[in-house]
């Protein structure tokens, strides 16, 4: 399953996010409409994610010990207002309101595809967070990727 693209959305005044055909067929499931799990994601902005990539990342959470004081925090807070959402009949999900208040998205969020998951932001936060790199993309691969 591949999520990628960036693309601006409106936010309805019910919380409402359409989601891109493209992205919402990596969520198709056997039965029913497209689903997806949201929560809060890093730097402000929320995540996104396929069932399928779901079942990794609660895999791995399963594997933090109960004894590590730092992993329960990370699973509570990372957890705390994870909520399934289903696509409705016009290719939308609702985003409940105190992810809205979390992630600060207002009339618009940017749906970014990062292969694995779906990042929303609100696009001013979206616009400071990349510029905070802005110039840095070779130093950043090599640090990141390696040098080959």
């Amino acid at each position: 399953m591949n999520l990628y693209g960036t693309q601006t959305y409106k936010i309805d005044d019910k919380g409402r996010l359409a989601v891109p055909a493209s992205m919402r067929r990596a969520a198709r499931g056997r039965k029913g409409a497209p689903s997806f799990m949201l929560v809060m994601g890093f730097e402000g902005c929320l995540a996104l994610y396929a069932p399928e990539q779901w079942a990794r990342v609660e895999e791995r959470l399963r594997r933090i010990p109960i004894g590590d004081r730092k992993g329960r925090a990370f699973v509570r807070a990372f957890l705390m207002d994870a909520t399934p959402v289903t696509v409705d009949a016009q290719g939308r999900i609702t985003i409940p309101p105190a992810l809205l208040r979390r992630a600060d998205l207002g009339k618009e969020a940017v749906l970014h595809g990062l292969g694995s998951r779906i990042e929303i932001w609100n696009p001013e936060r979206l616009g400071a967070e990349l510029s905070q790199f802005e110039g840095q993309f070779e130093s950043l691969a090599a640090d990141v990727v390696g040098e080959d």
